[in-house]
């Protein structure tokens, strides 16, 4: 049975029957969404699920809306009293009909903490008119996933990126022609997966002979993989969310080091010095040159130990929004949940702020991305190409043509 959790009390299913949006008073009936769908393979590469597809972060968020105990935000839940101790029954499988079910029990918005693509059932399933998405949108996500194409067109518009290379595998290539192609690689490297989850399959590579190696794991489960210079400074890491009228706010910068507990320092304003403030600014624009509209985080990194400014590698359109607040879970804020509270934004705070950014889901699903083709090679643009098909197998610095 399906339950509506309202300010303390259980409600079971009813008609559906949407606000108009001119109504004067709205009330946001959320159901959440984890994965239950494999990402697609998209020009041969793929991002793993997550183990548990997100549930743990969708309980998290579903009892923080609870706690708010605000009369015009309810959480639908697929189990009428989902217990606070596990994952299980706080959200609705991202499927069709998983989605359809979540409707049917009355929620107005869908908060998809899940991983889309452009064809996700959000996009492909007929909804009633109204409903509103918490997410970024679904085709931008489907580029923004490719780290090489994001990152050479984020370099494009002269925001500081990693340097980086694709390799593509190819079982007629001899290993001399591949020893080639990266025996002159500016050792250490980072090896990673064009679209990949966390830190799944990334690798550090110091040397030629480790790269052999790790290449020829690699490339048995990917057809391209990412090489990227190895960026050895301050890391950090800047959550961005929608200031609703238009443009990012940057909540503070956590920094991934110098742990206190199992805890990350977060810099206050008055900690911050010029690069730190113009990291935050270069994340802002960028979320926006993407065409991102929902919470995002941007991890970045100095490239060595002497200061300087910050590089952006890695765009996370679906940051992990685990927080405190169910028994058991006190120490399982996430990074953007940390940044959150420096802000002065407890968990459930910073769980009503997500709201506030739904936008209409017709609205989201016609957002193109930036500058590609989707489902075609020419997303590849801008890029330095290790493919060994050339004199050299090398484009060097030189840019391809954007489409």
């Amino acid at each position: 049975m399906i339950g509506t959790i309202t300010g303390g009390r259980i409600l079971h299913p009813r008609t559906l029957s949407l606000p108009s949006r001119s109504a004067k008073r709205y009330k946001t009936s959320v159901a959440i969404l984890h994965q239950a769908i494999p990402p697609p393979i998209i020009n041969g590469s793929f991002k793993p699920p997550k183990p548990g597809g997100y549930k743990d972060a969708c309980a998290d968020i579903a009892y923080a809306v609870h706690s708010l105990n605000d009369p015009n935000i309810s959480i639908i839940t697929p189990a009428p009293h989902p217990n606070p101790a596990t994952d299980t029954g706080w959200s609705f499988p991202d499927t069709q009909p998983g989605i359809l079910a979540a409707i049917a029990a009355g929620a107005n918005t869908i908060w998809a903490n899940t991983p889309l693509f452009a064809d996700h059932p959000l996009i492909t399933t007929s909804l009633p008119p109204g409903i509103k998405l918490i997410a970024n949108p679904p085709k931008v996500v489907d580029v923004v996933d490719d780290k090489a194409f994001t990152n050479k067109l984020l370099q494009h518009h002269g925001f500081p990126t990693p340097k980086s290379w694709l390799l593509e595998g190819d079982p007629e290539r001899s290993i001399e022609r591949l020893g080639q192609l990266v025996y002159d690689l500016p050792y250490p490297v980072i090896l990673k997966p064009v679209r990949g989850r966390g830190s799944e399959g990334v690798q550090l590579v110091n040397g030629f002979v480790g790269m052999l190696d790790a290449l020829d794991d690699l490339l048995n489960i990917y057809s391209i993989v990412l090489v990227e210079e190895l960026l050895e400074g301050e890391e950090g890491t800047v959550t961005l969310v929608p200031d609703g009228q238009g443009n990012f706010m940057a909540l503070p910068i956590v920094q991934r080091f110098g742990q206190v507990s199992g805890v990350m320092p977060v810099l206050s304003v008055r900690e911050e010095d010029s690069w730190h403030r113009a990291a935050k600014i270069e994340c802002q624009k960028a979320a926006e040159l993407l065409k991102l509209t929902s919470v995002t985080r941007i991890d970045i990194r100095k490239k060595d130990e002497n200061g300087g400014k910050f590089f952006l590698f890695d765009v996370n359109h679906k940051p992990n929004l685990t927080g405190a607040g169910r028994p058991g879970r006190d120490d399982q804020d996430s990074l953007c949940a940390m940044a959150a509270k420096g802000f002065g934004w407890e968990y459930p705070t910073f769980v009503r702020k997500c709201i506030e950014t739904a936008r209409y889901l017709e609205e989201a699903r016609t957002i193109e991305p930036q500058g590609t083709v989707v489902g075609s090679l020419d997303n590849f643009t801008v890029w330095e190409k290790w493919s060994g098909k050339g004199n050299d197998g090398v484009a060097g610095n030189s840019d391809v043509e954007e489409k």
